[in-house]
Formats: C-alpha cells, structure tokens, sequence
C-alpha cells in the first residue's frame, strides 16, 4: 500500500475518509493489471480526484542509499549501459521496457523505463555516459538487488547543467572490425550494414528462439553480425548501407573466423554517418584478390578481374513483391510472396549473367538490381518500359556489345541452380 502520509493528504485535500483512499488506490491498479505501484496509483487518484500533490518529500539520495520501497527520491547518475526495449504482455495488455544500468560515486544500479518513456530515452538522444537528473523514482527489491523507475509523475533531465565530478566515466573502448578476435566482451563497434538476411525461428530444448544475421563492416574489414531473440526485431529495422552502433556484443569463431553476437545485453542504434567508408569501398578493400581458376565454391568477398565474353540468355528480371522485395511464387490461386501473402501485382527485379574470362580459366556472374543495372546501363524504369516494347532476347542481343569490356567483381562462390556449375554473384560491379 502507498505511504500512509500520502493516503492523509489525499484523504485531508479531498474530504474523504482514508479507507475510501485506499481502496481507489487498490482499483486503479487492478485497473492497470499490476503495471502500477503504490506510489504511482496513488498520484493518479490524486489526479482524479483534482487534487495537486506537493513534492515536497522528494529528496535526493546516492545510490548505494536505496532500499526496497523507498518513495519520492532523486537520483544524479552516469548512464554505464543501455539495453534494447523490450516489449512484453502482462495480463493481456502489452507494453514496453527499457533497462538502464545507472552508477554514481557509491555504487551502480538497474534503472527501467516503462512505455512513454522508453521513446523519450530515444528522442532525448540517451546513451552510454549521457548524466541523468532523475526525479520522484521508487526503489525495489529483485532478485537480491535494489533497483529503480520512474514513480507516475516522474521525469528525467539529460545532461542537466551540473557539476559531475562525483560520478564515475562510462569506459567504452570502440573496436574497428579488423581488430576483432575470439573472446572478447562488451565489445562496441560502429560499422556499415552490408547485408541482411532473413531471421529464422529454431526450437532448442523445447524453447522458442529467434536468430537473425547480418553482415557489417568498416574500412578495417567485415564481420558476421548474429541477433539473438529479442534483438531480432531491432536487428530488423536495419536497412543494408547505413551505419550502426553495436554495444555489448561478444564474439565466437564462427565457421570460418571470428563472428560479433548480439545477446540480450546488447544494443543496436542507428547512427548517422560517421566517416565510414561506403558499402562499395568496404567490400572492395577487404575483398580477396583471385584468379578464376582459383575459386571455389563457398569462396566470400574474392575480387576477380577479367573481361566479358559474352552475355547469357536470359529475362534480364524476375519478379519480387513490391512491399519487401522477396521473391514471389506463381501458384494456382495467384501470386504470393513467403512474408507478405498474396501480391495482386508484383514488382521486378533485375538480373543479367555474364560470362567472364581472366586468362586463367571462365566463370559466370551473375548480378542484380543496383549491380545489375551497372552492367545492363538501364535504370529499373527504363528495363521495364524497353522490356515491354523490345522484349529480353532483343535487349540481350544489344547487350552482347559488351563483349570485351573490362569488369571487377566482388562476390561469392556458389553453385547456379540453372547450370550446377559454380558461379560468381555479384556484390559489387566496375566496368571500365
């Protein structure tokens, strides 16, 4: 139950008898299906009651001071960490975490923000070793540890002007993708989104799970990026070419060097551009130099230098759905996309297939979109309309003028499904 001494002046301001308090309090927290403490319904019944409720009582305190149920406190303290939101459902209403690990000169605490607040921690630009001014919290007791949140009525100032000499610095030691090794946590890093793709839900030991992979880099090299569960979802959000900011990541060797793990710990947060290299001069500069003749398949990131020779037969596009670019299956009731449904009409994507020589051997590549219109020399709108008025062996024909042009290509190694051959795709097209 509230504090008794905020029960009376509620009672005293209002004419009602503390009994009749306590048991609005009780209602509104059935009401809210237990996301309320004491402290919080009691200032909403306040509210309703049209009753203004001094602060008088709030006092500022270290947080090595906290004991479970302490009411009306503040706090100044240094942000240490800052973990992913998560949302969850409690009693058939959903909402929205976030956690916080907060210190100052006596020791470190948890700190939750719950729903509105969790988009003010983000619009207010609050990061590790951003200050907060936290005012009217509450403490309590989980797991043997004393944490805290913002009371109702409670708010934060970032950064307040103050003097912060007491509170300790917030070390984070940002590592370049080349310097990653086996071993290492807290790891932070600021990279650009490569590639995505797609999450995949697995089922271990009777558990549910989430996991999501992503490729970044920097002008040091590249990693495999793996989301685990809840860092799915955010890891989702991320389009390839922008920048990230990755926090508390841990590494583990992966099938064949070292990969960055996004655990429950970690954050991922849009950055804006920072000085990083494009997404083009990433993969070039961390591309392996080969010959044709010395490729194989699974071979990642090779650059191969040759000329074309010819241009294959082919539609020069397929077709994708128009919400999320996945590829679409014709079937007897229509056209559907795995992820969207039903797409009433698609979009297309385009594709060319160019086999190239280098003196040591031949080898196909194979390229799309943005890649592919590099070496088709038609933008998607100009493919579409020439495609309907000239139709694609007409086009490829033209095409074979390209016969003798210089190309680079970074890619991948894979076997064609047309051809059972190994076949070079593209991630990035030069011609000379």
């Amino acid at each position: 139950m509230a504090e008794k001494s905020v029960l009376e002046q509620i009672a005293k301001k209002s004419g009602k008898q503390a009994g009749e308090i306590e048991d609005l309090v009780e209602e509104k927290k059935k009401k809210f299906s237990g996301l309320l403490t004491d402290s919080g319904a009691s200032f909403m019944v306040a509210k309703d009651l049209g009753i203004e409720l001094g602060l008088e009582s709030v006092k500022r305190i270290n947080i090595a001071a906290l004991k479970d149920g302490m009411q009306n406190v503040d706090l100044l303290v240094r942000v240490m960490k800052i973990f992913s939101p998560k949302e969850f459902e409690k009693n058939g209403k959903r909402g929205t975490l976030c956690n916080l690990i907060i210190a100052d000169s006596t020791g470190e605490a948890r700190f939750t923000v719950w729903h509105d607040d969790v988009e003010k921690i983000a619009k207010k630009g609050v990061k590790r070793g951003s200050i907060l001014l936290l005012h009217n919290c509450y403490a309590k007791e989980f797991n043997g540890k004393v944490q805290t949140s913002l009371a109702y009525k409670g708010r934060f100032e970032v950064n307040p002007d103050a003097i912060f000499a007491d509170l300790p610095e917030a070390k984070s030691k940002i590592v370049k993708a080349g310097e990653l090794a086996e071993g290492m946590n807290d790891v932070s890093i600021v990279a650009r989104v490569l590639r995505i793709f797609p999450a995949t839900e697995f089922d271990r030991n009777g558990k549910k799970g989430k996991v999501m992979n992503f490729l970044i880099g920097d002008e040091t090299g590249t990693v495999r990026a793996t989301a685990w569960n809840d860092l799915v979802e955010e890891a989702q959000k991320l389009a390839e070419g922008e920048a990230v900011s990755i926090d508390e990541g841990y590494t583990k060797p992966g099938l064949k060097e070292v990969e960055l793990h996004l655990g429950w710990q970690a954050r991922i947060s849009k950055v804006d551009e920072t000085g990083l290299p494009s997404s083009e001069e990433i993969r070039k500069g961390s591309a392996t130099r080969k010959k044709i003749i010395e490729l194989k398949q699974g071979d990642s990131n090779v650059l191969v230098e040759g000329k074309i020779i010819t241009v294959n037969k082919g539609a020069l596009f397929y077709n994708v759905c128009p919400k999320c670019g996945g590829k679409v299956h014709r079937l007897d009731e229509g056209i559907v996309c795995d992820k969207c449904g039903e797409v009433k009409e698609p979009d297309i994507r385009e594709v060319i297939s160019v086999r190239i020589d280098d003196g040591s051997a031949q080898v196909d590549a194979v390229a799309y979109g943005k890649e592919a219109e590099k070496i088709i020399g038609l933008s998607n709108k100009e493919l579409k309309k020439q495609r309907s008025e000239r139709g694609s062996e007409s086009m490829i024909e033209e095409l074979q003028e390209l016969n003798g042009t210089k190309i680079r290509i970074v890619g991948k190694v894979k076997q064609s499904n047309y051809s059972n051959q190994p076949e070079l795709v593209a991630g990035v097209v030069e011609l000379d």
